[in-house]
């Protein structure tokens, strides 16, 4: 296990001694102005944000990257954009408004220095600019920011921080690796932003319920809250901050291939489906409920673009995702074969299809409409065991390349609530992975221990299994 837990070390965020060089707020010249309608995905998204932070073994230079960004954010308005409600209650970007926030800092301490327990503290947050996504509706505040930060004798961290509004997390590192091929003077192909394409209407009885005086249907992946439930869940959240840990668990590429080698017993699946089956039955296993028949659930975000029905479907860029659903009881799961498991996890998102973006763009909307989609949130109750596992191991996340150097580290801020997996790849690009399991502290104990390191690699290496 390569760490567990609150990192003891005194490089805490008021230790690096950073110094705010300027702040610039980028605002490329684009070809019109104007206002883009997000869709209710898009709305349902705006509480939260996309965030990663690049360390560089070499020193960026802060103008060159400022005038290659300038170049690639003339492709990408909405970024330069400022949030507005409009008087219906949908949410809308109108551009260019805020503009792109640019900060240059230094630190006074060395990279060496800087570079343990960066994701197990809130260290990490310090080179971001933060964006507060409560506020952005009401000020003029940007829906995106760079913060680049150079280190006493050399090397830099690069901190970009997105409103989820604008985008996913597919589209988040597609505008990365946009930026760093315009900088680095590579061909790039042009974002679509139509956000039309997932804007449904009803027009059959297949849609949701008209009647405002009761909530529409359910939809699968998403649930509403009531108000005692809302109340319940940020009480939850708010007491509970402390108590969650991160875990950062390496797999090795072999480690990764034996894993998916017995996954497939059943057929063919993913790589996302096996690890998705292993690390879910690992978590109700290292957290066990009183009783055997005590239901557990598994939600998956998967990308919806194949779906979509457009030719250049897989350059939007936005939200486009939706959450494979799975459940067992406790028993079940406990002992179930890890191929079993993961066919299931096959099936439920082949499930996804686009009859299914339909119906939950149609539900979204309807909610939106009633201004209730503060009440909405994924369909899993973190602090009852339930699990989350957001696969980011296939995304470009190591393209950031800048003057060509490439990071030797990428960084995902520390997600404060349990039982929230992010699979990462490693930064060696060996083709093995990192899982930041965010954790009780509890269970993050209980993982120090040597028989459960033992079930949590017991699939050992792909060359073993020959």
């Amino acid at each position: 296990m390569h760490g567990c837990g609150q990192a003891k070390t005194d490089m805490m965020a008021k230790n690096l001694h950073l110094r705010t060089i300027k702040k610039i707020r980028l605002k490329p010249k684009p070809d019109a102005s104007g206002r883009v309608l997000l869709n209710a995905l898009d709305h349902f998204e705006s509480w939260f944000l996309l965030e990663v932070v690049y360390f560089y073994e070499q020193t960026l230079y802060p103008a060159r990257l400022q005038q290659s960004l300038l170049q690639a954010l003339a492709a990408f308005p909405l970024l330069c954009g400022g949030l507005r409600m409009t008087s219906a209650g949908s949410l809308a970007v109108d551009y260019p408004h805020a503009g792109a926030l640019l900060s240059i800092c230094e630190s006074e301490r060395t990279l060496p220095e800087v570079r343990g327990g960066l994701h197990e503290t809130f260290t990490v947050y310090d080179f971001i600019e933060k964006i507060n996504p409560l506020l952005l509706p009401l000020k003029n505040r940007p829906l995106a920011t760079f913060k680049i930060t150079r280190f006493k004798g050399g090397g830099s961290a690069l901190g970009i921080s997105f409103s989820h509004a604008l985008t996913d997390g597919l589209s988040f590192y597609a505008f990365i690796n946009h930026w760093s091929s315009v900088h680095e003077g590579r061909p790039v192909q042009p974002p679509l932003h139509d956000r039309s394409l997932l804007v449904c209407t009803a027009d059959g009885a297949d849609g949701p319920s008209q009647n405002h005086r009761e909530p529409p249907a359910a939809c699968r992946g998403f649930r509403r809250l009531t108000a005692s439930q809302l109340c319940a869940l940020f009480s939850r959240f708010l007491l509970g901050q402390g108590s969650a840990v991160c875990c950062v668990l390496p797999f090795t590429r072999s480690q990764v291939a034996a894993i998916k080698n017995a996954a497939q017993k059943c057929g063919r699946v993913s790589l996302n489906d096996a690890l998705c089956a292993h690390l879910w039955q690992f978590c109700a296993q290292l957290n066990p409920p009183a009783g055997n028949t005590a239901l557990r659930r598994l939600l998956i975000p998967a990308s919806m673009r194949p779906t979509i029905g457009h030719p250049r479907a897989e350059q939007y860029f936005g939200n486009a995702i939706s959450h494979a659903e799975l459940a067992a009881q406790q028993a079940e799961l406990a002992g179930a074969d890890i191929s079993s498991l993961a066919s299931a996890c096959r099936q439920t998102i082949a499930a996804l299809d686009s009859q299914h973006l339909r119906q939950q763009m149609l539900w979204l909307g309807e909610i939106e409409k009633r201004r209730q989609l503060f009440r909405v949130y994924a369909d899993v109750d973190p602090y009852a065991g339930d699990c989350m596992i957001s696969n980011l191991s296939r995304l470009p996340l190591y393209g950031a390349q800048f003057d060509g150097a490439r990071p030797f580290r990428a960084e995902v801020p520390v997600i404060p609530i349990p039982w929230v997996l992010q699979v990462l790849p490693a930064a060696d690009a060996g083709g093995g992975i990192v899982v930041n399991a965010h954790i009780p502290r509890s269970a993050a104990d209980k993982l120090k221990r040597d028989t459960w390191q033992a079930e949590l690699y017991k699939y050992g290496d792909a060359e073993q299994c020959r």
